[in-house]
């Protein structure tokens, strides 16, 4: 985050998934996801992080798999590609799953560029926009959930694994109900670390005085602005153009 304002970056985001999910169209997919991945490569300067990015991507590689063989095979219509018994696969059921998997895609790189943002960060940011303290900090805590839940989850695998339960050496059948499983507990401890915070934040007087006062100030450089006029102007022309062919 060294280069551009967390606002800018979050006016991105919006607007790329925005684009994401109004067209129906491969290569608009194709460059939005690729617009994403220079984000995150813009952000990620460590070889830690872009390892963390690596393993996270390879690990919901087969889910992304999974949704682009199911909208491939449940799309009948279009021109016949390949047919072998009653599996079939269409012109518009690969453009479709195609797009799918990539609109799915970006919105894990999203998250992925999200979550990796300091805390502090977002409620500079809400704060710039003059939203009310109390929304800046549920949003931002609500962005954190998700590495929280993450990391509990972690824990509950790593003492699985400790009492002799590998998930990979588990038939497939059974590991779904060894996730439902944990899932319960890892939720309750989640939430449970959340209500600790709530706590402490009463304690230290949260809500006591209306002005807060901050250390730092995200002020935006020319780049920003120049960003943010480009990237609305840009999605401005993309939704004309879209309404214009309606």
């Amino acid at each position: 985050m060294n280069r551009l304002n967390l606002r800018t970056i979050l006016i991105l985001v919006i607007l790329v998934t925005s684009l994401s999910v109004i067209y129906q169209n491969l290569r608009i997919q194709l460059i939005l996801t690729g617009f994403t991945l220079f984000l995150l490569f813009s952000f990620r300067i460590s070889k830690h992080k872009l390892h963390r990015l690596g393993h996270r991507l390879l690990s919901l590689f087969k889910l992304v798999l999974t949704i682009l063989i199911l909208q491939i095979l449940f799309r009948r219509s279009g021109e016949i590609i390949w047919e072998y018994s009653f599996l079939m696969v269409t012109t518009e059921g690969l453009n479709y799953g195609l797009i799918a998997s990539l609109r799915f895609l970006i919105i894990i790189l999203v998250a992925g560029l999200l979550f990796d943002i300091p805390y502090y960060d977002y409620l500079l940011a809400f704060r710039s926009w003059k939203f009310p303290f109390e929304i800046s900090f549920l949003v931002a805590t609500i962005i954190h959930f998700v590495p929280i839940f993450n990391t509990q989850f972690k824990s509950s695998m790593e003492a699985l694994q400790i009492r002799g339960i590998i998930m990979q050496n588990l038939p497939l059948l059974k590991r779904p109900v060894v996730y439902l499983n944990l899932l319960l507990p890892v939720l309750a401890r989640a939430i449970s670390e959340i209500k600790f915070r709530a706590i402490s934040l009463e304690l230290r007087g949260f809500r006591l005085y209306k002005d807060k006062t901050y250390l730092h100030e995200q002020k935006l450089s020319r780049l920003d602005l120049i960003i943010q006029f480009i990237a609305l102007i840009f999605f401005l022309l993309l939704n004309l153009i879209k309404i214009i062919q309606l």
